[in-house]
């Protein structure tokens, strides 16, 4: 089938018609509620402050005086449990822009429904209850606060989103932080555009279909006058045409909320979600137009981008600086680690981050300040200038996703590194944080991989290098008759745990600083504090607290009760769910170190000592070991923890999960003194 290829002069209408119906795909009736409603709680999840009753959506293509567009359709109802939940009766709608072209909300109604007097009281959304938000350059978001909630409110709403962004097929979340009964997505795309779905979350779907259907075109043509003396004026007139479409229709039933633990990058990652790239057009009459890039289109736009490629070979202006940034430098590591520091020192990052920069180096230099980018590409330039093979890497920082590696798309990057190939050895480098050393990446940039954006070794890199959170305790301590304790505690640190003390450290004043470690312990007191190596990364920072510890010990009688730890460790295990659905990510392997010794007062003796204890992992994903001994008065406690392996998967959660539980169970176990 041919269509003709219409020009904005002669389409005054286009019909799109479907044999579905948005309404028949419900599961619930729009503005009917009754009084059962309120009193019928679908999930058995007794923790949750508000339930989804059904969320139902639908993308179709419609037609119009600028060509294809899309209508994306939404219909919600919720049920607010506890008056914790009254935050999920703000909607925000996302809106894409461009500088010449915005989506926007067709229509909007929405309603909040109370049960008062055994009556139903309805309150309509108003005008003054909406208000448009600008997020970024290229979002909005239209927000609605949903009027008159509270605990066991209902509230329903629908909305209808145009958009000319044909891109930009709207994406559909299965899951939120509340349990959802009925989700469902329905999609229909014509032959004309292929898109490539990207499915993640580790919930099944209880349906997932694809179908195959036609669409009716109804183009009008405006009336034409003929070309020429004698020509005949063309009346105006409708053409129907076909097209074949894929009709895709997604649900998810009896969704759990996704409750995040510690160790996770980002729910984002792992939530249960539907996207959609577009990948070609194929219209009548033209030759089919890929808009999904590769890695190598990828790659080469980049290298040619102003703000990007081009702007490495920019580093000119510091060639006069160089030969005394490295004068004390011998070895070409040593040169590239005098540079760096030199970047690192000099300049201040102001929290953004991008793929891009916003400023030329010479500029960034100068005015001492930048983002991420600006200081990292600037870092590349000078390093290029300096004769060293450096080239920018992308990746995507924790808190903005995973990236998958079998899609080529700019979107899911959100930050760049500087990345120094020697002797066929890389180096990565941030320069936007003070306190990272040489060839270590921050926490926040632990996320797989990132692709180098280089002309001739382009391709993907492991952003994760031999570093440990690696911190040593030592706890020295006199325990008195009354049961205080008073002595030393001295923390040593490297790698990614000294990077983020440094952090914290910068960040507060020393009276803050103490209050994060006395946390939890309500009456210890810090008599004396200092911290050393702060700005020397080369070696390890230093922390010594002098303790003044009234209440760790329990005095009963002519006995006493110490916990083997004095008070520090574990006193929690971090995984609580009983089953996880998304992997657990250190981000880097852990060593937890601690000394920890106590010496009892004259006239008292051990009566009882925990036994040592060892716990492991399946291959040597990581060990506890605690060693308990006593001699000549003092008691000395060593407790080590390895988490050699940064990744766990869901289903070996339960292994993760009663590993930490053994661990905590013993550092909470208690030593007994008597008196003699």
């Amino acid at each position: 089938m041919k269509i003709k290829l219409l020009t904005t002069s002669l389409i005054i209408f286009f019909c799109f018609s479907s044999t579905v119906s948005f309404s028949q795909q419900n599961k619930f009736e729009f503005e009917k509620i009754n009084i059962a409603d309120f009193k019928n709680i679908l999930t058995k999840d007794s923790s949750a402050v508000a339930e989804v009753i059904a969320d139902v959506g639908r993308t179709r293509f419609e037609y119009g005086p600028k060509g294809f567009y899309l209508i994306f359709e939404r219909k919600t109802r919720i049920h607010i449990l506890k008056q914790e939940g009254t935050s999920h009766a703000t909607i925000e709608i996302p809106l894409y822009k461009s500088k010449t072209d915005r989506e926007q909300v067709a229509s909007f109604k929405g309603y909040t429904y109370n049960l008062e007097n055994n009556e139903i009281v309805k309150t309509k959304v108003k005008s003054e209850d909406i208000f448009l938000q600008e997020q970024s350059e290229n979002w909005n978001v239209q927000k609605v606060a949903m009027p008159a909630v509270k605990a066991n409110s209902i509230i329903e709403f629908e909305y209808e989103v145009h958009s000319d962004f044909t891109f930009n097929l709207q994406s559909w979340t299965f899951q939120s932080d509340i349990p959802i009964n009925w989700s469902e997505y329905n999609v229909k795309i014509p032959e004309y555009f292929v898109y490539k779905t990207i499915s993640q979350g580790y919930l099944p779907f209880t349906i997932n279909e694809k179908t195959r259907s036609q669409q009716n075109f109804s183009v009008h043509y405006e009336a034409q006058l003929g070309v020429g003396l004698n020509s005949e004026r063309q009346p105006g007139h409708t053409e129907v045409y076909k097209v074949d479409a894929d009709n895709y229709r997604w649900v998810s039933t009896n969704v759990p909320a996704m409750k995040p633990e510690p160790f996770i990058t980002t729910t984002d990652n792992y939530i249960s979600k539907i996207e959609f790239e577009l990948s070609v057009v194929k219209m009548p009459g033209e030759l089919d137009r890929t808009v999904m890039d590769t890695w190598e289109t990828l790659n080469t736009k980049l290298l040619e981008n102003e703000s990007f490629g081009l702007l490495v070979k920019r580093g000119g202006f510091i060639s006069d600086q160089l030969p005394a940034i490295t004068a004390k430098a011998g070895s070409s590591v040593e040169k590239v680690n005098a540079i760096y520091d030199h970047v690192k020192y000099r300049m201040k990052w102001n929290g953004d981050n991008g793929v891009f920069a916003n400023n030329n180096p010479k500029k960034v230099y100068e005015e001492r300040v930048g983002s991420s980018a600006d200081i990292n590409l600037m870092l590349v330039a000078i390093l290029k200038e300096a004769g060293f093979n450096a080239e920018p890497v992308i990746l995507s920082t924790r808190s903005h996703g995973l990236v998958q590696e079998i899609y080529p798309l700019l979107s899911k990057f959100n930050y760049v590194v500087a990345l120094v190939r020697i002797d066929a050895e890389n180096y990565l480098l941030d320069a936007s944080s003070k306190y990272v050393p040489f060839n270590t990446l921050p926490e926040r940039c632990l996320n797989g991989k990132g692709r180098i954006i280089s002309k001739t070794f382009p391709g993907w890199v492991s952003l994760l290098n031999k570093e440990y959170k690696n911190s040593y305790t030592v706890v020295d301590l006199n325990l008195a008759e009354e049961g205080s304790l008073k002595g030393k505690c001295t923390i040593t640190s490297s790698g990614l745990d000294a990077n983020s003390r440094r952090n914290t450290f910068a960040n507060k004043n020393e009276k803050e600083y103490i209050e994060d470690f006395t946390s939890g312990h309500q009456n210890w007191s810090v008599t004396e504090f200092h911290i050393s190596n702060v700005d020397t990364l080369t070696k390890p920072l230093t922390e010594e607290y002098t303790l003044d510890i009234p209440d760790e010990v329990q005095v009963a009688g002519d006995k006493m009760y110490l916990n083997i730890m004095a008070g520090f460790g574990e006193k929690n295990n971090p995984f609580k769910l009983e089953k996880r659905l998304y992997p657990v990510d250190f981000s880097s392997p852990v060593k937890e170190n601690y000394i920890i010794k106590i010496t009892i007062p004259a006239g008292w003796v051990v009566e009882e000592l925990p036994k040592m204890a060892m716990v492991a992992l399946p291959d040597n994903a990581g060990n506890y070991k605690c060693l308990i001994e006593e001699k000549n008065g003092t008691i000395q406690v060593i407790s080590n923890l390895r988490i050699n392996k940064t990744f766990f998967l869901p289903n070996e959660y339960e292994q993760l999960k009663e590993f930490f539980r053994l661990m905590v169970v013993k550092q909470a176990e208690q030593i007994v003194l008597k008196k003699a």
